[in-house]
């Protein structure tokens, strides 16, 4: 499950039997999830603080774009390309995973005279897509077992251009859940009426849901390694140190 915000979490249950975290895999935190009656339920997450704070940023405070919505609409009109592209790493309050640098600044590069405003919109959202990668890649390394399908929700959820993007570097099928802006908010609702006996389970809550949007990948196996790759490197070249594939 995702959760695109101010920040964005990536989380996965294990079940009932905790995954401990790995020390060579930063930011991924094991926690009780929730409880069933006698029954702990655990989580593991990975959470990075830019997301939606990066889209407020680059409209409110610079001005470089009238909304997010008019960003996501720049961004959708430059095509995937290979070599040289504008690279947007959003570490506007540091990186946690897949490297522990809570000092670490945002950088923009690549630019060059053709560079267009699209062209910068496209490396945002790249940007922050290539970071929820990295928390889905450490949390999946941690528990041991690879993802099979996204759930997102939140309010930056709400950008098409994004989830494409995301359903693309993953290479899974990402579903957008219904009425996605209050997906947390209806998540501590559903566990407090199974706590109070309204449902039976969690699981009947979900199975309970309307399908949400589905986005399907685009991207073959080796243009989304090689953008993967450019992504480490990029990221790598800024912290100043290895960023290994997951």
């Amino acid at each position: 499950m995702g959760v695109y915000g101010p920040g964005a979490f990536g989380a996965a249950p294990p079940g009932t039997t905790p995954a401990l975290p790995r020390p060579d895999i930063a930011g991924v935190l094991a926690q009780p999830g929730r409880r069933q009656g006698e029954v702990s339920h655990y989580s593991l997450e990975a959470y990075t603080s830019t997301a939606g704070s990066a889209l407020r940023w680059l409209c409110d405070d610079l001005g470089l774009f009238a909304s997010p919505a008019e960003l996501g609409e720049e961004a959708a009109r430059v095509p995937t390309r290979p070599g040289r592209t504008p690279r947007f790493v959003p570490a506007l309050a540091g990186v946690r995973t897949p490297a522990w640098h809570p000092e670490a600044t945002a950088a923009l590069s690549g630019l060059t005279l053709a560079t267009t405003r699209a062209d910068i919109a496209r490396a945002v959202l790249d940007g922050i897509a290539h970071s929820v990668c990295d928390l889905i890649d450490g949390v999946a390394a941690t528990m041991g077992t690879p993802f099979t399908r996204l759930r997102v929700g939140g309010g930056v959820s709400s950008s098409e251009p994004l989830m494409r993007i995301q359903a693309d570097l993953t290479g899974l099928p990402l579903e957008r859940v219904a009425d996605s802006a209050t997906a947390s908010l209806r998540g501590t609702a559903y566990l407090a009426g199974v706590a109070q006996g309204l449902w039976d389970s969690l699981e009947e809550v979900v199975e309970a849901q309307p399908p949400g949007e589905v986005f399907e990948p685009a991207l073959g196996p080796s243009a989304r390694e090689a953008q993967r790759a450019a992504w480490r490197a990029t990221l790598a070249a800024h912290l100043g140190e290895p960023v290994p594939p997951r």
